[in-house]
């Protein structure tokens, strides 16, 4: 007896998983934009869809996220390194250019940021992150099309190594997805505060002002 497959389905209208490939073929033929893939087990299935990796286990984790504030032209961003559920180090600061997508820009950055963090410390950790294009982007499962997707693509893939994606659901009470995001709040709210430059600072509070 065969083993049961799902297929996972994600399309811009919808999300899917289903039990068998003629299924399968008939929701994503012809569909423009259409994503799909096989996995063994249902919990696989729903983790893909959810922009998780399958394989995104690590002791090892970088938190990041990005902000954005109507009166200031730039995206906050910041990142927070956690090994055995501590935090081990933080870095947050503004883009080295106005913000083409709101909080989007920042939240790009900060990931590029963290997978350089990972290269310099020679480390094997795990993305989390509540923006799906972070993963989707790095790993070529979405297009890019705008300036910032494609420039966070140019940089991430040289980058990802062994490293992993996992998605966590934003503003739900989770410790360190707060934290992160109030570091790329607090980054905005700190640059509006004094005149602001684009040049390295020294450190001040865990946080930078940095040119990617």
């Amino acid at each position: 007896m065969a083993k049961m497959k799902y297929y996972a389905i994600k399309t811009p209208q919808f999300e899917k998983i289903v039990t068998n490939w003629d299924e399968c073929l008939v929701l994503i033929k012809g569909v423009k934009g259409v994503l799909y893939k096989s996995f063994k087990t249902l919990e696989e299935a729903e983790n893909w869809l959810k922009g998780v990796s399958e394989e995104a286990d690590s002791s090892l984790q970088i938190y990041v996220d990005g902000s954005f504030s109507p009166d200031f032209p730039y995206s906050g961003w910041g990142l927070v390194v956690v090994e055995n559920n501590e935090e081990q180090f933080r870095l947050g600061g503004v883009t080295p250019e106005p913000a083409k997508s709101r909080n989007i820009d920042g939240e790009l950055f900060a990931a590029i940021k963290a997978l350089e963090w990972l290269k310099e410390n020679q480390r094997v950790g795990t993305i989390c992150h509540d923006y799906e294009g972070i993963a989707r982007f790095a790993k070529g499962e979405w297009k890019a099309k705008s300036p910032v997707a494609l420039e966070y693509m140019k940089k991430a893939r040289p980058l990802l190594g062994e490293n992993k994606f996992k998605k966590v659901d934003a503003h739900t009470g989770h410790q360190w997805n707060d934290l992160v995001d109030q570091i790329a709040k607090d980054a905005i709210l700190d640059a509006k505060s004094k005149p602001f430059s684009l040049e390295k600072t020294a450190e001040k509070n865990g946080q930078f002002l940095l040119e990617l």
